[in-house]
């Protein structure tokens, strides 16, 4: 293979308000055609900023490249004139965005945009022959009807076909490279694995080389054949994937892999967890940028800078190599952890696991019977003939006291509703919500009112949710001051004291969202949630969007909560391996209806329904050595206006008869405290 892109020492720098502030710093890295390359960290690791270096894009948010050569093919792209650039993107390299949404542009059709980048980088292709290619793309991205989808605009399109119509027009003039930054992060896990899939094969068929930037190691170790690992805007590893994961070099990227929540992560045991977080571009630490989080930390460590040394074919920024390495094959964890959570629990509750059994049925604290959400619209005169969005369906389940309950399933499911409607923040269309046997419905507004400090809710965006002109103290102690009770004083001390427990000092108290990092963030969110010591917490994709060492916080968190407060979980999330680690039960959703509920470790090594073994089989696992092709559930699920007759799963189902498209199947219960809608159902 010959080498394609070389970055050698390159810097990045940003004029901002406060002024100039370096992004990345000395990053060297190179991909070889057809290779795959994979930048992975957390946040504000510099990855997305390193991609956007390649394309020059950064000219556009008052970034330059300060030092250092990006030479693609040879050419160095650091020192081309803008006109030259243009030239080079779209034909040489094109980008996939993470949100589909920012590359397209939302007046103009999707053919219209894809056919006039063609006829832009190929003056003697005809608008014709451009349309024809067009629908070929779309047709080997996977969309089907591609002549009608090129008529139809952006927000027509589901993300996962949106995400395939962005590949597509990054296809269209055939580059070498092809940068993806964080392509799958806001896809379902079924969508995820067909993109990636996708991918791969798209790779092998134009050889192109792919650089993917994505913060989920599974999808490294699954796609990737070398990783550069970046931290606080400098490369701190890059190796083979087989070698970084067997045995890393660097205690960051120890950190990161030993922060995954696997399939088989011991639910008796905290997730390992990196100790602080990713520190501010304007206050970097002296030396190694990694010292402050490192537990194997020296006086070296914070005085003097390691350099990027290359050992037999791989490289780490580390003066203390040998020591992780020989812990890592004494031991398989890092030589100490320390607690992000500065709570008082006692060794035996610390330990304690999620309920493995569940509890009596008896000790119900939701009992839900055939609950339905509908949204009508359109119009018609006559009610029958009125159409209605059918977001959740006759569903039934019970929630027991001290149990967390995960629900699962693709976005447009129904799992948000459920939830929504349960905490009677919109009404259900029929059926019956009871909490500790009192009929939710049958409440006058004052009666509500008084119950809803018993259940609570934490949202997947914590900044979204909050006034951001109030300040943190504000926030949290909100309930207080709706629900009444308690002098100023002690307020303000239920206050600090909820900061404290969920690992945030006093100082927090008056400061403004906007100065917290995301998980911090999210610490606030919970404290809120908690603030009144509910009984009942709906947690909605609260971990989805952190990075996978601020997750490993959050959800530690979580279960120490649970224990020491005695709460109930809703856990709603697409993270499935999350939501095994955390649920003593869970509920797969699918198109507005339950289709199999079971124990957690049930559900996952026994999956009864076809559908859930397709979540399960989509899945990246963070084993390189046992690379797979993605077992992906094809297509993508029906629209709630218009589900498919009998069984809502058929048209996607690989076992489907006729009698699935006649009969819908009944939610029976097929061994003892697992149940499943399914004629065919797995033994």
């Amino acid at each position: 293979m010959s080498q394609l892109l070389n970055m050698e020492s390159v810097s990045v720098e940003f004029a901002t308000a406060k002024g100039i502030v370096q992004a990345i710093r000395d990053v060297s890295f190179s991909i070889e055609a057809g290779e795959t390359v994979c930048l992975v960290g957390e946040s504000g690791s510099g990855k997305t900023v390193t991609s956007k270096a390649v394309m020059r894009l950064i000219d556009d948010e008052n970034g330059s490249i300060s030092a250092g050569s990006i030479r693609l093919s040879g050419v160095d792209i650091a020192r081309l004139p803008r006109q030259a650039l243009r030239s080079l993107r779209g034909k040489k390299m094109a980008m996939v965005f993470q949100e589909p949404m920012a590359a397209f542009d939302p007046v103009f059709t999707i053919g219209r945009q894809i056919v006039e980048t063609i006829v832009r980088h190929d003056r003697k292709t005809t608008a014709d022959k451009a349309r024809k290619r067009a629908i070929d793309l779309l047709q080997r991205v996977g969309i089907p009807e591609p002549e009608l989808r090129l008529k139809m605009y952006p927000n027509e399109l589901s993300g996962g076909m949106l995400q395939r119509a962005m590949i597509a027009m990054a296809l269209s003039c055939g580059p070498e490279l092809l940068i993806a930054d964080e392509p799958t992060t806001a896809l379902d896990v079924t969508i995820q694995a067909q993109i990636l899939q996708l991918l791969q094969e798209l790779k092998s068929e134009f050889n192109m080389a792919i650089l993917l930037i994505t913060h989920d190691l599974g999808i490294a170790a699954e796609i990737a054949d070398r990783v550069v690992v970046m931290y606080a805007g400098e490369v701190v590893e890059q190796a083979a994937t087989t070698e970084l994961f067997a045995e890393p070099h660097h205690p960051y990227t120890q950190g990161l892999l030993q922060s995954i929540t696997a399939m088989d992560s011991d639910r008796s045991k905290r997730l390992y967890t990196i100790p602080g977080s990713i520190p501010s571009l304007s206050e970097l630490p002296s030396g190694c940028r990694f010292h402050p989080r490192c537990p194997y930390a020296t006086e070296q460590c914070a005085g003097e800078t390691p350099a990027l040394i290359n050992r037999e074919g791989r490289q780490a920024a580390c003066w203390h190599v040998d020591r992780v390495v020989a812990a890592a094959r004494s031991k398989p964890e890092a030589p100490s952890e320390r607690s992000p959570v500065p709570i008082s629990l006692s060794e035996s509750e610390s330990a304690r696991l999620p309920a493995g059994e569940p509890r009596s049925s008896a000790d119900v604290l939701f009992e839900v019977r055939n609950l339905t959400k509908h949204y009508p619209y359109g119009r018609s005169m006559f009610p029958g003939n009125r159409k209605v969005i059918q977001a959740v369906d006759d569903v039934s389940f019970t929630i027991r006291r001290g149990e967390t309950f995960g629900l699962v399933g693709e976005s447009g499911s129904g799992k948000s509703t459920l939830g929504r409607v349960l905490l009677r923040l919109e009404k259900p269309s029929s059926g019956s919500v009871r909490f500790e046997g009192r009929e939710l419905g049958a409440l006058s507004a004052a009666e509500l009112r008084a119950e809803r400090k018993q259940m609570q809710m934490i949202f997947q965006d914590p900044y979204g949710s909050v006034d951001p002109r109030w300040k943190v103290g504000d926030i949290i102690g909100e309930p207080f001051a709706v629900h009444g009770g308690g002098t100023a004083a002690e307020k303000k001390e239920a206050v600090l004291e909820l900061l404290r427990l969920v690992g945030l000092g006093p100082s927090a108290y008056d400061r403004y969202p906007h100065e917290f990092s995301g998980g911090q963030r999210q610490r606030i969110g919970i404290a809120r949630a908690i603030a009144l010591r509910p009984k009942f917490v709906l947690a909605d994709e609260a971990v989805s969007a952190l990075d996978v060492s601020v997750q490993a916080q959050i959800v530690n968190l979580l279960q120490e909560l649970r224990q020491q407060l005695d709460l109930t979980f809703l856990f709603i999330g697409h993270g499935l391996n999350v939501v095994r680690y955390v649920s003593d039960r869970i509920g797969v959703m699918y198109l507005g209806k339950l289709v199999e509920i079971a124990p957690s470790e049930r559900l996952f090594r026994q999956p009864a329904h076809p559908y859930t073994k397709a979540l399960i089989a989509s899945i990246p696992v963070p084993l390189p050595d046992q690379k797979r092709r993605f077992a992906a559930v094809q297509g993508e699920i029906p629209s709630p206006a218009s589900p498919p007759s009998g069984c809502r799963f058929r048209t996607r189902c690989p076992l489907a008869t006729d009698r699935c498209a006649l009969e819908q199947p009944e939610f029976r219960e097929v061994t003892p405290d697992h149940a499943v809608a399914c004629h065919y159902p797995a033994d």
